[in-house]
């Protein structure tokens, strides 16, 4: 099965870092409570050429200080071992290079890599089979699309229902949708065999 994987705030905490940075640019103080917007630079009250000059700024920093969420390194090299792995990011390519030396720091596994803002584009090309991601739109967009989707729970995310859509809290429990799914593909693939 080829596995889509988004990074910020699905691999890994990104909020804690975008707060911390956007908190010293900002004079704030917002913690990880206040945020209920997948947009976090909302909360400051910034239009987007504000937030792109200080993500800019403190891009790598908080791309390289984001912690990986737990069981998340562990659960996606148990993943690696039987199936495709693309980590899927709308990181500008500004960030590629911070973001492969992070990937290898934090020993994430993978085949390919792709920044792309149009994730169902790039998952439709590369015939990925279900993309796990925190964007409450990417998740929304791919169950239009009848494509599998696991969305891993954020705040900002909660309102999401579509029977199409899988959850998961933490990383076990996407292991578990994983599992599921790559057995329901292999018993269809076996129908489809027996019934030629």
């Amino acid at each position: 099965m080829h596995i889509g994987i988004d990074l910020d705030n699905t691999i890994l905490d990104a909020t804690s870092t975008h707060l911390k940075y956007y908190n010293i640019a900002s004079g704030q103080s917002f913690t990880d409570k206040d945020v209920n917007d997948f947009y976090i630079y909302r909360l400051y009250g910034w239009n987007r050429a504000e937030r792109d000059a200080i993500y800019h700024q403190y891009g790598h920093d908080i791309h390289w200080h984001s912690p990986p969420f737990p069981m998340a390194v562990e659960m996606i090299q148990q993943l690696f071992q039987h199936h495709q792995i693309s980590i899927i990011t709308a990181r500008p390519e500004l960030f590629r290079q911070v973001t492969l030396d992070w990937l290898k720091h934090h020993n994430v596994n993978y085949h390919q890599i792709a920044l792309v803002e149009n994730k169902l584009e790039q998952c439709i090309s590369a015939k990925v089979d279900v993309l796990i991601d925190d964007g409450p739109h990417y998740a929304e967009e791919f169950a239009r699309s009848n494509k599998s989707v696991i969305l891993y729970e954020q705040p900002y995310n909660l309102s999401v229902r579509h029977d199409s859509v899988l959850r998961a809290s933490n990383w076990r429990e996407v292991k578990d949708h994983i599992d599921n799914l790559a057995l329901k593909l292999k018993l269809t693939n076996l129908t489809l065999s027996d019934s030629m």
